[in-house]
Parts: C-alpha cells; structure tokens; sequence
C-alpha cells in the first residue's frame, strides 16, 4: 500500500512503524492517526539523518534531535517592548476571574417550565423580597434548602447561558426575563459581584516572555524542517505544515 511504501532520501518507513507510532497521536479516526503518526515519522527520519551528517548523537533519538535543534536554532529573546505590545493586545488573559455571589430559583427542562418560571418572576416583580421563599417552595435545585444560594460563582463553572447572564446583571438585580439553560429555565438574583482585575504588566512579563519565547521556538523549528524537506527526496507522503 501507499503507507508501506514512504522513503525518506531512500530510507524507508515501515508499515509497523507506523502501526507502533499511531499510539501516540490520539485523533477521531484510524486514518486521521497513521496520518499524524506517519508525519511524525517522516519528520523524526529527517532530523535523525540531518544529526547523522553533523555527526550528532545522543543516548536516544529525542536527544539526538534536542541537540540537534539547540544547535542549529537561535531563538532571539523577546524585547521588553514587545512584550508590552502582547499584554496590551490580550489583557484579557491577565485578569482574575470576576467573583458572583448568587441564587437562583430553577424550573427543570419541560413543557411548563418556562411558564412557570414567567408567572414566579411576575410574582416576584410585584414582592422581590419572596425571592427565598419561592426558592424553597418551587426550585428543583438541591440550592432550594438554602433559598436558592449557590454561594461564589466564578467563569466556567456554571451553564454558558447562565454565565452570560450573570455578567449582564448588577448587585440586587433579579433577572429581567426567565434564563434558559440546559437544565432548564432560572430565575436569578445577584447578590454581590466583584470584578476580576487586570494584573500589573511587571507580575505578567516572564509569563509573557515565555510565552513569546515558545511560540517562536516552534515557528523556528517549523520553518527548519521545511526547510530540510524540501531540500529532501520524501516519496509516499506529502508533509503538511
């Protein structure tokens, strides 16, 4: 078969090989792992043979190919001024989690629900300090025994929905309509909420300078074993980026 035929330079990559390698690429499908295990072949062949012309060996392949790369790529260290440039450009990435101190009376997904959650808001418009008590009374969450109190809630650890909603809502707010979730319909009350705050440049400059460091040792190798393979006889396999 076409797997069982690839060369590198004359070298060939046996079907076993590659049965032995696709272990180690988890994807959705068989063909899509030989592929990426047929890849990674391909790659460690050349670098293996690239070591082998420099005269470069270590007491197994990745060390040989560590040595390798570390020799043959300079990596420049990120600038002061660039790292600012990325912090400014993802701040996002360098805030704390808003904090969201919460209930919530909730209507398990089914027909009626999201008329019952309507008519509690209607009540609950006209006496929002029963909030508690319908809590209690109507909520199918295990949250009822206390009022509907789910205690802090930070990003990621409720529905997407629900957590959409949250962010839309000030202190002592009672959600303006019912809020769908996969669970059902919630009605909402905001009891406090404190912002996530932005981490001061100086705390989140050797997080950055690594970060910038990484991606372009990746882009580095990347572009060096381009290089290597179109300087290479590769038959029964087209490498992809």
């Amino acid at each position: 078969t076409e797997e069982s035929r690839i060369t590198v330079n004359g070298s060939a990559i046996t079907q076993t090989q590659i049965n032995e390698e696709v272990q180690y690429h988890p994807a959705s499908s068989l063909k899509e792992g030989k592929q990426a295990a047929m890849q990674a072949l391909v790659v460690r062949e050349l670098l293996m043979q690239c070591a082998a012309n420099k005269n470069i060996k270590g007491a197994t392949e990745e060390d040989t190919i560590s040595i390798l790369l570390e020799g043959e790529i300079n990596v420049p260290e990120p600038d002061k001024e660039s790292c600012r440039a990325y912090y400014e450009q993802h701040q996002e990435h360098f805030k704390s989690s808003s904090l969201f101190e919460v209930s919530h009376i909730l209507f398990l997904a089914g027909p009626d629900a999201e008329k019952e959650a309507k008519d509690t808001l209607l009540e609950l418009k006209e006496k929002p300090e029963r909030f508690e008590v319908l809590a209690k009374e109507r909520s199918a969450c295990s949250s009822a025994t206390s009022g509907g109190r789910m205690g802090q809630v930070s990003k990621g650890q409720t529905d997407p929905k629900f957590e959409a909603a949250l962010f839309n809502m000030q202190k002592g707010d009672i959600s303006s309509a019912p809020v769908e979730s996969k669970f059902g319909f919630h009605i909402i009350k905001m009891h406090e909420r404190a912002e996530g705050r932005l981490l001061p440049f100086e705390s989140a400059e050797t997080q950055i300078m690594e970060h910038m460091r990484r991606n372009a040792w990746q882009r580095s190798v990347r572009q060096y074993i381009r290089d290597l393979s179109e300087g290479a006889t590769i038959e029964g396999f087209t490498l992809t980026e």
